[in-house]
């Protein structure tokens, strides 16, 4: 669903959208780690699986795609642009000052998150800023909401205020699906269900090797390398993995 705060879009995102985020994260632990390649390796995880992984990653973020020179297009690009350099800025001040200040909320917010360039930098602002939500509001942080909260003013003291976060969510929102909010063209619809084709198609990907290392892979810190594992902390536990959920309606093209 779109929620709109003036006329920046900003949208909850579904395990689907998700998905390039967490095949990111596996595909990077499974090409840097040999110990972790040799585990996967020996249940078919090939050179050719891992290229597959990668290109449909690549496919869902239109890697090296054709803009046309429209509107739209110039603003997703220039979104990209942007958040490309803004996060290692961004990120190396507000961890020196939660350091200071508030590390259990650092440890939190920066757990497994560091700058990255083109697309990896949206995927990683989108944690960012994904985490700073939980410190305002989730339900599941309440027992630390009071020191949660002072971190965030310390980040907002500093300039990261609630109206740059809502302005950095929506150039995250266009960078990742060129939406500006109209009604939607045709064409633009046709784009859509596409997008949700290689969306499905990278999820079934995915979930077959995040369920095969979940099965046969037994070190906690080699699973919190692919990304289906936090590092511990107290009393706390791993979130289980969605199952992949039926892609959202898309009107067909007029």
């Amino acid at each position: 669903m779109w929620h709109s705060t003036r006329s920046v879009p900003i949208r909850t995102r579904t395990p689907l959208e998700e998905t390039p985020n967490r095949a990111l994260e596996f595909l990077r632990g499974a090409g840097l780690w040999i110990s972790i390649r040799k585990i996967l390796a020996s249940r078919g995880y090939t050179d050719a699986e891992h290229e597959a992984g990668w290109n449909l990653l690549l496919i869902c973020s239109n890697f090296n795609g054709k803009f046309d020179h429209t509107e739209q297009a110039t603003e997703v690009r220039e979104a990209m642009i942007e958040l490309d350099a803004t996060d290692e800025p961004l990120f190396r001040w507000s961890r020196a000052s939660l350091d200071r200040f508030h590390p259990e909320q650092a440890a939190f917010v920066f757990d497994g998150l560091e700058p990255s360039t083109g697309m990896g930098a949206v995927v990683s602002m989108s944690k960012f800023l994904g985490r700073l939500d939980a410190l305002e509001n989730s339900p599941e942080r309440e027992a630390t909401r009071t020191a949660d909260h002072a971190a965030l003013a310390i980040l907002e003291s500093r300039g990261l205020t609630k109206a740059e976060r809502v302005r950095l969510a929506g150039r995250v929102a266009v960078a990742m699906t060129g939406n500006s909010g109209e009604a939607a063209s045709p064409d633009e619809i046709a784009e859509e269900q596409k997008r949700v084709k290689d969306l499905i198609a990278l999820r079934a990907w995915y979930v077959e090797w995040a369920e095969m290392a979940r099965a046969v892979i037994k070190r906690r810190d080699q699973l919190v390398r692919l990304g289906l594992a936090r590092r511990k902390r107290s009393k706390d536990l791993d979130a289980p993995e969605p199952a992949v959920p039926a892609p959202p309606a898309v009107p067909a093209p007029a």
